[in-house]
């Protein structure tokens, strides 16, 4: 008799389940974080698979109940009360952390709309992945060194391609205007 663990799913084969999964039960999604850069930047390492599921928080009983069907793990107690408390939780597939962030504000709403749908590993495959400007408010106000290295990257590669104006009027929206973030985003697309 055997003992040995089963075989752990592929990173990759994580990724397109996933998108497969929220296709057939008509959850709008979009990755965000390192998957959706490496498509505006150049590709970072990774070992997390952040997710944007464009519904409330009220439904996300549902979610996690599709994603259990996939093998994602039950939220802890404390991931269950940022789940309730901040629209977004961290769950675990296998070893691999899942972030979730549900819809609280207008701001994600156009992120629905404006999400994208790209090829993505060799099988014909594709996904949804957030737009670059959102991808960068995001990055604005997780307001982490990598989040700040990732925005320089986007926009050096992007340049003029970046809607700046877009990007600006979120972030005046969600930040006081005194906020150094905002100050550190203008910086950065003189840069």
């Amino acid at each position: 008799m055997s003992t040995a663990a089963p075989p752990r799913i592929p990173f990759t084969e994580k990724i397109v389940a996933l998108d497969r999964a929220f296709a057939e039960a008509g959850v709008p999604y979009a990755f965000g974080g390192a998957i959706a850069l490496a498509y505006y930047a150049a590709p970072r390492a990774t070992v997390d698979i952040d997710v944007n599921v464009f519904v409330p928080v009220e439904r996300s009983d549902a979610v996690l109940a599709l994603l259990a069907s996939l093998g994602v793990s039950p939220l802890d107690a404390a991931q269950a009360e940022r789940l309730a408390r901040d629209g977004q939780a961290r769950a675990r597939w296998e070893t691999t952390p899942l972030d979730l962030f549900f819809s609280y504000d207008a701001l994600h709403e156009s992120c629905l709309a404006r999400r994208r749908r790209v090829p993505f590993g060799r099988g014909g495959d594709t996904i949804r992945i957030l737009a670059a400007e959102d991808l960068a408010i995001f990055k604005v106000l997780f307001d982490r060194e990598k989040d700040w290295r990732d925005l320089r990257e986007v926009l050096f590669a992007l340049g003029g391609d970046f809607d700046a104006g877009y990007a600006r009027e979120w972030l005046a929206r969600i930040l006081p205007e005194d906020d150094t973030r905002r100050r550190r985003f203008e910086d950065a697309l003189r840069a």
